[in-house]
């Protein structure tokens, strides 16, 4: 079956986006030990700006709550003209972005790379939690939540941050 639209990411595998050169202030992340070359390349091209921007960083080996709490800090404090970068897994990329426009970002201000793409987060149509799991679309998990079977659908909610996930027959 050919799928013409889908709404799942297609970041894994594309080249890194560029630095939006309109931004006046940044936060870049980089999760995991992939992202921090692409991390290091972005910040690396602020640094050499001749109006040297006003840069907050986090590079790390996941997301933990740490981390959340620190880039709510800067989400808090962002004003405009402010621009998010973000590497690492899908799973964490696409998540630290819902929590942005959440908090108000604009997509148009947010870059994402995805360095991998195999871990997903599944949100229980039934019971609606979310399971985080290796697991490709069309394959199958448990629901943390229910304990039903789930079938990872080709359907990415974005604002969740998470695939829908339906019992599998």
């Amino acid at each position: 079956m050919r799928v013409d639209h889908t709404s799942v990411p297609r970041l894994a595998g594309a080249a890194p986006p560029a630095v939006d050169p309109s931004g006046r202030s940044y936060a870049v992340i980089a999760v995991g030990a992939a992202a921090r070359p692409v991390a290091g390349r972005w910040l690396a091209e602020l640094a050499s700006r001749a109006d040297r921007p006003p840069v907050w960083s986090a590079r790390v080996d996941r997301l933990d709550g740490t981390v959340l709490a620190a880039f709510e800090e800067r989400l808090r404090a962002a004003t405009v003209g402010w621009r998010l970068m973000l590497a690492g897994p899908e799973a964490d990329v696409m998540r630290l972005r819902a929590r942005a426009v959440r908090a108000g970002a604009v997509p148009a201000e947010i870059r994402e790379h995805a360095t991998e793409a195999d871990r997903r987060r599944i949100h229980c149509a039934h019971c609606r939690a979310i399971t985080e799991a290796e697991v490709g679309v069309g394959g199958t998990v448990e629901c943390r939540g229910c304990g039903l079977t789930l079938r990872c659908q080709r359907h990415f909610s974005r604002r969740l941050a998470a695939y829908l996930g339906v019992e599998a027959s």
